[in-house]
């Protein structure tokens, strides 16, 4: 169950309309009573906003289940669990109609509510923003209510293009997203992010964050007593203002990439670079077969004439989207679907493009792949040579 959507407990919302309704798992729910898109005060979702409750622990030796041997209960004592407590969810007004147990942390552990998270977004959104500024797009529970999560469309912002795809006349689009996801059981902090991936599931959160991670857009809250400081519309703002600039940069540095050059020789370099790091002393037979196969894409592949470091960059995205790299023929469309968006294939994709738009990176990548692509080669002729031999 790689959504972690867990039934009679979690939900996952969308507004109801054409361009946000559905997920890839169709799993989503609508608002409840109209209008049909999520209000930003989140009165028609209720369910992911149940109270997060905390209350201490004392051992029960006695209960029918308890099998602690007499020698351990004398050296536990009464009171052994005095400096933790039980974090739960009072879902009784919720899909669960009933209470969860979700984490035993010590004491000092912090409850960030799903609903101050919310306000919090939505106060900074709307403040950098405007109030039309923005679309909830989805927001939810996950893991029987462990996780609470928030995804908000950027209006005019939400997919950006760098110009028609060429010999096609469709825009090259990419998406961009204000996102939030938090934990109740300990598996991570509250993290805010820019991020090119919508959360809907558990796969996209963790795509999300390993985006946002790997392009500088992402902030996390631990949850500490001296954390609630932090939980508020302000830092938030400033955050977001501040990503919104990065991002703004980093849709620039796309569409320079199209004006930069490259050659077919070029993108094999470029290509066994990224497939390799500054320790490698060879390139694999695998990443070698990915390099040849990634090349006929750089020159035919779709809106691709095999003439700049943009067309590199469509390479490995063809590639790893409904390509080889998500798997032959044989494999089955959620599997690509997978690979193509939270997998291994979704990281090579972002490390393509954030080799090619950092000048150092693609330098030191261009070198490296250019030597251990022609030692790979002249190590191919060579098996070739003695097996005719």
């Amino acid at each position: 169950m790689s959504h972690c959507i867990i039934s009679g407990i979690d939900k996952v919302y969308t507004p109801n309309n054409e361009k946000w309704s559905s997920t890839w798992h169709g799993l989503e729910s609508h608002p409840d009573k109209k209008p049909t898109v999520i209000l930003p005060d989140g009165s028609n979702v209720p369910d992911v906003f149940c109270p997060i409750m905390s209350c201490g622990l004392k051992a029960d030796f006695e209960a029918e289940m308890a099998d602690v041997p007499q020698e351990l209960k004398e050296d536990l004592g009464e009171n052994f669990m005095a400096e933790w407590k039980l974090i739960f969810a009072d879902c009784r007004n919720g899909v669960a109609k009933s209470c969860i147990p979700l984490h035993v942390p010590k004491k000092g552990y912090f409850v960030h509510q799903n609903s101050k998270l919310f306000a919090c977004m939505i106060a900074a959104a709307t403040k950098v923003l405007g109030q039309d500024g923005f679309e909830i797009v989805t927001v939810g529970t996950l893991g029987g209510y462990s996780q609470f999560f928030v995804s908000l469309a950027i209006k005019g912002q939400e997919s950006f293009n760098v110009g028609r795809l060429k010999g096609k006349n469709t825009w090259d689009k990419w998406n961009k997203f204000f996102n939030l996801v938090s934990s109740h059981n300990g598996l991570i902090a509250s993290n805010r992010m820019l991020s090119l991936v919508r959360i809907v599931c558990l796969n996209t959160v963790l795509a999300s964050i390993a985006d946002a991670d790997a392009s500088g857009t992402i902030a996390c809250i631990k949850h500490v007593e001296s954390s609630e400081s932090l939980l508020t519309p302000e830092q938030f703002e400033k955050d977001l203002t501040a990503w919104i600039e990065q991002a703004d940069s980093f849709q620039k540095a796309l569409a320079a990439l199209k004006e930069q050059s490259m050659s077919l020789d070029g993108f094999k370099a470029f290509a066994a670079g990224v497939f390799t790091n500054e320790g490698s002393d060879n390139l694999s037979t695998n990443s070698y077969n990915r390099v040849e196969e990634m090349a006929v894409l750089f020159a035919k592949g779709q809106g691709n004439k095999g003439e700049t470091v943009y067309d590199g960059i469509n390479a490995f995205t063809e590639y790893f989207t409904s390509g080889n790299g998500v798997g032959g023929k044989l494999v089955k469309q959620n599997r690509r679907v997978a690979s193509a968006n939270f997998g291994r294939g979704n990281e090579w994709k972002q490390q393509a493009i954030l080799t090619a738009t950092n000048e150092e990176a693609f330098k030191s990548a261009i070198e490296r792949g250019t030597k251990l692509y022609n030692d790979k080669l002249t190590a191919n002729a060579a098996a070739v040579k003695v097996t005719n031999n």
